[in-house]
């Protein structure tokens, strides 16, 4: 094996991705304000054909808003999300591995994240929104002052950081955006930490 294995990721998967994450936020969005609107005119409705039932009427205009004001937050976050996409390009890999590493790009991230072999347990496949997805499982007590790590203090790197009782991981990667077969990626990881990592 070379002295370094890259696996890449597949642009044109990648920004079909980003697309259907936006365009399924924006419909639950929009429906959600559609039928919102619609409860709201009923109440008014009410209101005009039923005096008597005002305060009914406000009372289900009212519940409308807890409702309503989530869906305007999502969906100006929609808006958010496509300004980050369209500032932050794509890295140049999604993981490289050499003797040393393992190293990961992250999205928006300037740098890649760079791991020594001790600090990680290896792959875990994962479904993340009904894709299934590869994590990159670190031990516990790895910080971003740890030994040998670097860029995992990158604020693109740390909202990837999902610590919790149990494991740590940092990043996450569709199957179907990386170039490499899942099985080849297994071997690499096992070869280039000595055996100390693997996707499991």
């Amino acid at each position: 094996m070379n002295e370094s294995f890259v696996v890449g990721l597949n642009r044109a998967e990648v920004l079909r991705r980003r697309a259907i994450v936006r365009r399924t936020r924006q419909i639950g969005g929009a429906v959600t304000l559609f039928l919102s609107a619609i409860c709201v005119g009923l109440a008014i409705g009410l209101a005009a054909g039923f005096p008597e039932y005002w305060p009914f009427a406000v009372l289900i205009a009212v519940s409308m808003l807890p409702v309503a004001l989530p869906t305007l937050k999502s969906l100006n976050a929609s808006a958010q999300l496509k300004r980050w996409y369209d500032a932050n390009d794509l890295p140049p890999f999604a993981f490289r591995m050499t003797p040393a590493a393992l190293e990961l790009g992250v999205e928006g991230a300037p740098a890649p994240v760079v791991l020594p072999w001790p600090a990680v347990i290896g792959l875990r496949q994962q479904r993340k929104f009904g894709q299934p997805i590869l994590e990159v499982v670190l031990q516990q007590g790895v910080t971003p002052t740890s030994p040998g790590v670097s860029g995992l203090d990158q604020p693109a790197a740390r909202a990837t950081l999902q610590p919790s009782k149990w494991i740590k991981t940092a990043g996450f990667y569709g199957v179907a955006s990386l170039d490499q077969p899942v099985e080849a990626m297994d071997q690499a990881l096992r070869h280039f930490s000595q055996g100390q990592a693997a996707l499991g």
